[in-house]
Parts: structure tokens; sequence; C-alpha cells
């Protein structure tokens, strides 16, 4: 790989986070957004065609029009639109009054990330966790007095969870079926690691999510405002896809109100409102694409050889392999199909089953994903909560232990199918 390539991705986290820091510094309020990331992207997407060879612009498009990057638009747009209109007939603050009402203070921070690891889980993606469980675990927590950037952090682990996890999820398809493994034998293992950094996150959270306040005894819940909440869990329960969930969802929001005697011109004014407060991620996210395609299709060699044979340094390889390229194109399944030749060629020469490969593609992409301050998670819900995505960073325990865990695997040579070779595929 030409390390050039790091170099716009710089350009624009120094900008951002530079900025940021220096108006911080200043004492200025909502330091990391008097420049937006929209403005701070340019000078990177500028210099990204600079050093692109030909066909730049095709290139870029193509990235800025993939079919990933799509649906995340329209997921944001969903989710806005689903978040607008239940805080406006209130079913938002429904769900936090009886979560504040049946959730003893100190296990709010750790109910919220197992609900985001179970919904992730359901429904195959930490996209449309975020978009569904976000806006209430951010009003939970504001009515809990829990900062901001820990709950929009412990959202995002729960994300991650499932994201990697889950059966249906794109990452675990696309880490099997690079690696002709089977389905069953990753998630042995996987599910190993995963249970084991989620346990230690509880662990962590617990020591962070104490927090007093009172409950009124005498409040009456206005139970009906659940509906559309309980509507989107059972979907993903049924493992409707997010999609089609989060529609649904909105239409039954939409009756709700219309029940509450909400005016159709309040509901539809509600509707583009959400849709507005998301065009600033859905720019930005068509431009990472963009910038993206550009190195993506300029700056990678297929294949990184490795001359060693040793079994644990190729199980390191392959999730330093993957990690790098999820850090440059900000897309776990891009950066597992990426990597997979390179990985089926250390899988042989090393003699590590196939199973155990998937199983570190998957984990090392979902790492990284859920940390970088410009991939769409982390964009996601730091458009809904109004803070900086870098702020968030340091907090999304799950993810880091979630990487030490897999290491403490790779080292040891822990789990299903550690040892032993499995048929080679061509």
């Amino acid at each position: 790989m030409n390390w050039k390539s790091l170099l716009p991705l710089g350009v624009f986290a120094s900008i951002f986070l530079g900025s940021g820091v220096y108006f911080s510094v200043q004492g200025i309020s909502n330091a990391f957004y008097q420049i937006s990331p929209l403005v701070a992207i340019l000078p990177a997407i500028g210099l990204g065609l600079f050093l692109s060879g030909k066909n730049k612009l095709e290139n870029f498009l193509k990235g800025a029009g993939h079919g990933d990057i799509m649906a995340m638009c329209f997921i944001f747009l969903l989710a806005g639109a689903f978040g607008a209109i239940t805080k406006t007939i209130g079913s938002i603050q429904a769900v936090v009054d009886v979560c504040l009402w049946a959730i003893p203070g100190r296990f709010l921070l750790i109910t919220i990330f197992i609900i985001a690891a179970l919904i992730s889980t359901f429904i195959g993606t930490s996209m449309g966790t975020i978009a569904a469980v976000g806006p209430m675990a951010l009003a939970l927590g504001q009515q809990a007095s829990l900062s901001k950037v820990l709950v929009s952090a412990t959202v995002v682990g729960g994300a991650m969870f499932g994201d990697n996890l889950s059966f249906i999820s794109d990452t675990t398809i696309a880490a099997v079926n690079s690696q002709k493994a089977s389905a069953h034998e990753k998630l042995r293992l996987n599910i190993k690691v995963a249970l084991a950094a989620a346990m230690l996150t509880i662990f962590v959270l617990g020591q962070y999510s104490y927090t007093a306040y009172e409950v009124d005894s005498a409040k009456v819940f206005s139970w009906s405002l659940l509906i559309p909440y309980v509507a989107l869990f059972t979907l993903a329960l049924c493992q409707i896809e997010v999609f089609s969930s989060l529609l649904i969802s909105l239409v039954i929001a939409v009756f709700v109100g219309i029940g509450h005697h909400f005016s159709i011109v309040t509901l539809c004014q509600s509707l583009a409102k959400g849709f507005g407060d998301m065009h600033e991620i859905l720019i930005l996210s068509l431009a990472i694409g963009g910038l993206a395609g550009l190195l993506q299709s300029s700056f990678f060699t297929k294949s990184w050889t490795m001359k060693t044979t040793n079994s644990i340094l190729g199980q390191l390889y392959i999730g330093f392999i993957v990690s790098v390229m999820d850090l440059l194109l900000a897309n776990n399944v891009i950066a597992i199909l990426m990597s997979s030749e390179t990985s089926t060629q250390i899988r042989q020469q090393c003699q590590i089953s196939s199973a155990r490969v998937a199983t570190w593609l998957d984990t090392f992409s979902c790492v990284f994903q859920g940390l970088i301050p410009y991939g769409a998670q982390l964009l996601l819900i730091s458009s809904l909560a109004k803070i900086s995505p870098f702020a968030i960073v340091p907090h999304v325990y799950y993810c880091y232990i979630l990487a030490a865990v897999a290491l403490v695997f790779i080292l040891f040579n822990l789990g299903q199918g550690s040892r032993g070779q499995e048929p080679h595929y061509s």
C-alpha cells in the first residue's frame, strides 16, 4: 500500500480536530462545530483528487454513490423523521418516563448498552440500531443527568456488538463468504470473544453509571405513546430489515399522533424538520464515500506479502490489514472485502482455520468502525447528540475491550477451531 493514502484523511482530521482543540482552548462553546466538518473535508477531497490517477472524478462519484452509502443516507433520513415525530407526539418522553420509573439509576447505562446490543444482534446493523435507540437513550440520559458523551458512546458500543456478532450482519456475511468459512464455526468463536468483551464493558459501565434522580410516583403514563418504539423493537426481533422497520414504525407513529389529536399539518412539519436535521451528516457521508472511492481505486495493492508461517503472527497481521483498510475507507464491509484476498493467502500459508480468519476480519473491522470519528456510526450519534464525534471516541469502551479480548484469544490461541488446518479453497 502507498502510505500517501493516509494524507487526505489526515488533512480532514487535522482541520476538524485541530480547529476544535483551538476553539476549546479559547473557551468558545460548541468548539468542534465552529468549522463544519463539511468545510473541513473539502481540502481532503481536493488532495485526494490531486493524488489520484486516471478516472478520478468517476471514482469519486462511484464512491459517493456506493450502495452502502446510499443505504446509510436513507437510514439517516428515516431516523431523523422518526426521531422528530416521536419527540413531537411525546413518545420519546413516554419511553423515558417508563425507564426512569422501572430502572434503578445505577443500571441505566448498562440497560442502554444491553438494549443496543440486543437490537443490533436482531437486525444485524449498527446504523439501524443507533437510529432506533439513539434518540431515546439521549433523552433518557438528559432526564437522568447522564453525560451526553457517555450515553452516545454506550449506544455505539452496543450497536457494534451486534454488527460484529449477528448472523444477518453484512460484516458477518462478507467475512464468512470471503473465507468460505462455516457461519456456525465462526459464531462459536465470535460469541466467546464478543460476550467476554460485553461482560467486561458492563462492569466498566457499572462504575460510571450511578446517578440520582427522583421519580414521580403519582405520574400517569400514556402507554399508547410507547407503541411506535414497541413496534420498532418488535420488527427488529422479527429480523425485518432496518429500512422497512423504520418506515413501518414511522407510519405507526403518525397514526398514534393522529390518535392523540395532533394535526396532519403539525405531523408533516415534524417530518420535514426531521429530514432537515439530517442534511449535514447526509452530505458529509456522500463526501466521505467519494473520498473512500478515490482511496480504494488509486492507492491499494491487492496483496501484502508476509514471509512467516507462524499462525499467531498471521492472525495478528490479518487484524492489522483489515484495521488499516477500515481506517482508510470508513466502511467495515468494504474493508473486509479489500482484505479478503491477502487474508486468504495468509490463512493458507499459516494454516489458520477459515472460521478463525473470518472472525478476526469481522471483529477488527467493527472495532475501528466504532472508533473512527469520520465513520457513519459516530457521525450519526454525534449528529443526534449535537456533540463532536471526537469527544465520543475515548468512551466507546466496548470497542477497546473487544480489541483487547481478541488479541488475548489470538496470542494464547484460545477458542473453537484454534488448531488444525481446514481445507484450502482456490
